[in-house]
């Protein structure tokens, strides 16, 4: 008889009403129910009764209800009026409910609808939803995993908040969510994974405050723009990515985020607010690049950063900024204006003993701007350029045997002449200077020489190969050149050599140009017109007619001068023998002021100068020679331009 009456008790706990909105308290007379299901319609008057009554529910499905609106007799929540498909303001807050199915046609869940829920584990959710309220299931502590449909847009202040068992939060993919509202994670402790999706705009004030968030990466979310203040406090945060959509980050985002070791802030934040990193692990570089303004404390006591490099776009760093950054050993503007400061920037930094390195046409001012001038400055100068000149080229290989050989110079040279950056100058930085010769993509195309490294015309059979020399008019006063080697299509370069007092270097630019450099540990001057001689291999591919040309010509002087001298290009054939190539050739070179044209024809040459005025000139068969005012010029000779200077 017992059994029967407990198995009895145990029939009547769950229970399924088909439900009239504002009817619900009449259909259901037994508070000790724990499972209900409801059909058909619900306004706020049947939530409230749910909330008040049936105390013991632990399963609720209203997955086949529709919200209706209504206007209450009795005021709850300071209102009278719902809405129609929103879950009212606190309906279900407080109560044990373990699942719950929302309302299929649902649209949004109002505030503190389950606040206090600490029993709640499974929802199911609509995927009509779009918006949860503010604090809507603040303090569930017993939900783990929080999957939300793709419709939500809208995630209210502090809707998750203290759901201290929240371990996982993502939108369903294609997410619509637009915003995480303030404090919508704070103090959710066991939060470790996070994904909002591609569409969020908006991270409010505190979003994830005391989570146990690791690693933010929210380059996935690249509509992004703002990040609201305090946003990642108090979390065990360690690598942060910010994606290139944001541009507004709120006060002390990561303040005191003692693990966070490494951020990625894209490029589109322009001032950086105050109290950003403060008191962070950042030990890596910070990428500023677009940002105008740091404000105050924004990186105070970052103790474990040891370079901190602000763009050109900075104009202004708050008070105390630095302060306390006492690992810092290297401080780089390249704001050409002084950024203003606010009060005591760098407090508690070894300044006088960290170089600061500025532009170099800027040096003076920072000199002369507080708090700028207690840092030692820096000297800025072109890696490679060893005579300061300026440019990286020959010229500084023979400034750096200068040195080597033990002649005496300055000690900014000494400086720049540490182009491997060991401590030490020897035959090293001359190998890591050629490296920066050989590789460099662009050089000056400058003319300040009349003197011309050139070679003669070709005549090579395919399958054939021969030695070309390259010349060097003029040549007394020089021990160094370098040069770009461009051969044509059918035409290989198999060997380059020098005198045996001369080291020559090469190196590929690309398929046909070689870029040769040439100098002498002993800085001896070039004795003869042979400098180098190249070996080249003919093939099928070698056109009738073609061009071998000499390109982006430096010549190094005794005193460590590069003068850079015309291009020059020769002609090379296929043909068999040497008078079907030299029976049309011409010569152009430049005496001084005297331009020369070797020529086998008459007529005229067209000379134009760099201003773009252009005569032209009769010739006659043999050398002729006409009187030049300095400066450069193209002369063009049967259908060949030459370049050349006159000085």
């Amino acid at each position: 008889m017992i059994a029967l009456t407990i198995l009895a008790v145990s029939q009547v706990q769950a229970i399924e009403v088909v439900n009239t909105a504002g009817q619900l308290s009449s259909k259901v007379t037994n508070y000790s129910i724990t499972d209900l299901t409801v059909k058909g319609t619900m306004d706020a008057s049947d939530f409230y009764f749910i909330v008040e009554k049936l105390t013991r529910l632990s399963t609720l499905d209203l997955s086949q209800v529709e919200v209706v609106a209504c206007q209450t007799g009795k005021m709850h929540y300071w209102t009278r009026d719902f809405s129609a498909g929103t879950l009212p303001t606190g309906a279900l807050a407080g109560m044990e409910l373990v699942s719950v199915k929302l309302p299929s046609s649902l649209t949004a869940i109002g505030e503190g609808a389950f606040t206090g829920c600490t029993k709640l584990t499974s929802i199911t959710w609509p995927m009509t939803l779009l918006t949860i309220g503010d604090y809507a299931f603040a303090g569930c502590t017993a939900l783990s995993s929080v999957v939300l449909p793709s419709s939500v847009t809208t995630i209210g202040e502090g809707s998750f908040m203290r759901c201290k068992g929240l371990t996982r939060l993502s939108v369903t993919s294609p997410s619509q969510l637009r915003k995480l509202g303030d404090a919508a994670l704070l103090d959710c402790s066991s939060l470790v994974q996070v994904n909002l999706g591609t569409s969020v705009q908006e991270i409010g004030d505190r979003a994830f405050a005391g989570t146990g968030i690791t690693r933010l990466n929210l380059n996935s979310s690249n509509q992004l723009s703002t990040v609201g203040k305090w946003a990642m406090v108090q979390t065990p945060v360690q690598e942060a990515q910010l994606p290139s959509s944001l541009t507004q980050m709120g006060d002390g985002v990561f303040l005191y985020d003692t693990s966070l070791t490494n951020v990625v802030l894209g490029n589109h934040v322009s001032h950086v607010n105050d109290y950003m990193f403060a008191g962070t692990g950042l030990n890596q570089e910070l990428d500023l690049t677009g940002v105008t303004s740091l404000g105050d404390y924004v990186l105070y006591n970052v103790d474990g950063m040891s370079v901190v490099e602000l763009p050109a776009t900075v104009t202004w760093i708050g008070s105390y900024a630095m302060a306390g950054m006492t690992g810092m050993t290297s401080m780089v503007s390249n704001a050409v204006e002084v950024p203003a400061l606010g009060e005591n920037v760098w407090a508690g930094v070894d300044q006088p003993n960290i170089p600061l390195t500025v532009p170099q046409s800027s040096v003076n001012r920072y000199k002369q701007a507080e708090q700028w001038k207690e840092f030692k400055l820096a000297q800025t100068w072109l890696k490679g350029d060893v005579n300061g000149d300026g440019e990286v080229n020959i010229a500084d290989v023979n400034a750096l045997v200068d040195i080597i050989l033990g002649n005496t110079v300055s000690s900014e040279t000494m400086q720049r002449a540490d182009v491997n950056e060991d401590g030490e100058v020897n035959i090293a930085d001359i190998n890591a200077l050629l490296n920066l010769i050989l590789e460099s993509s662009l050089m000056s195309l400058r003319i300040d020489t009349s003197d011309l490294l050139h070679l003669d015309d070709v005549a090579l059979q395919p399958g054939k190969e021969c030695n070309v020399d390259i010349q060097l008019d003029h040549a007394e006063g020089y021990s160094a050149l370098q040069c770009d080697i461009t051969l044509p299509m059918g035409l290989t370069l198999v060997d380059v050599k020098a005198g045996k007092n001369w080291i020559v270097k090469c190196d590929e630019m690309d398929a046909s140009t070689m870029r040769v450099a040439l100098y002498s540990m002993d800085k001896l001057a070039f004795d003869n017109e042979r400098v180098i001689t190249i070996t080249v291999r003919a093939d099928a591919a070698l056109a009738g007619e073609a061009e071998v040309q000499l390109t982006h010509v430096v010549l190094a002087d005794d005193s460590n001068v590069g003068w850079h001298a015309a291009n020059y290009s020769a002609r090379v054939t296929n043909t068999t023998g040497i008078e079907d190539l030299t029976a049309d050739a011409d010569r152009v070179w430049v005496e001084g002021r005297v331009l020369c044209i070797e020529t086998r024809h008459g007529g005229n040459a067209l000379v134009t100068a760099v201003n773009g005025t252009a005569r032209n000139i009769a010739m006659e068969q043999g050398v002729n020679r006409y009187e030049l005012e300095p400066g450069f010029y193209v002369v063009t000779v049967n259908g060949r331009s030459y370049k050349i200077a006159s000085r």
